[in-house]
């Protein structure tokens, strides 16, 4: 089966190319970094009856790109083909040989953003409490350590339910490659 090298694959991505990228890693992988404009269809997906079916067939090149581009990346490439995706292509080296070789990726942040206000509140409220503890004021001391707790509780909320997507805040980032100015003969 006929691969398509890294090399190649970058001029196509960078110069922003008519192609679709499939990436059959799994949801985690693809999310922790991915080339930018691919789509994720983890491996174990694409092999479900009828998944293919539901998709629209694409007249552009499809390039399949794997964790290390040798063997799930051609399974997925062969799956592909006989859905109809004629032009459907293994990518060689997969995304081990593309972060090696420089190029751009879409990488998740791996804190999410908590909003500073909350911790800061909670870390001064605590401090109140502290005073208040020295100062003999119980009632006080707890009432503030409450509210501190109420505040920790809700960023740890904020944090766990991934309430940046449903605000619209991008969590990824883009982590440019080097530019590849080149022409290809189709």
């Amino acid at each position: 089966m006929k691969m398509m090298d890294c090399s190649t694959l970058g001029i196509l991505v960078v110069n922003r190319e008519p192609i679709e990228l499939i990436d059959v890693r799994s949801k985690n992988e693809f999310a922790a970094m991915h080339i930018p404009g691919a789509r994720s269809v983890p491996f174990a997906e694409l092999a479900k009856p009828g998944l293919l079916r539901k998709r629209r067939l694409t007249p552009e090149r499809v390039y399949v790109i794997g964790a290390d581009g040798h063997a799930r990346a051609s399974l997925a490439t062969g799956m592909l083909r006989s859905a109809g995706y004629v032009n459907a292509v293994p990518v060689d080296g997969g995304m081990k040989d593309w972060v090696a070789r420089g190029f751009p990726v879409w990488r998740e942040r791996f804190s999410p953003r908590i909003p500073t206000s909350l911790i800061a509140g909670a870390g001064l409220l605590l401090i109140a409490a502290g005073v208040a503890v020295a100062l003999h004021q119980v009632i006080v001391a707890t009432f503030f350590a409450t509210i501190a707790g109420l505040l920790l509780f809700e960023a740890n909320f904020l944090a766990r339910t991934g309430w940046w997507k449903r605000a619209g805040l991008e969590l990824a980032r883009m982590i440019k490659g080097p530019r590849i100015h080149a022409t290809l003969a189709s």
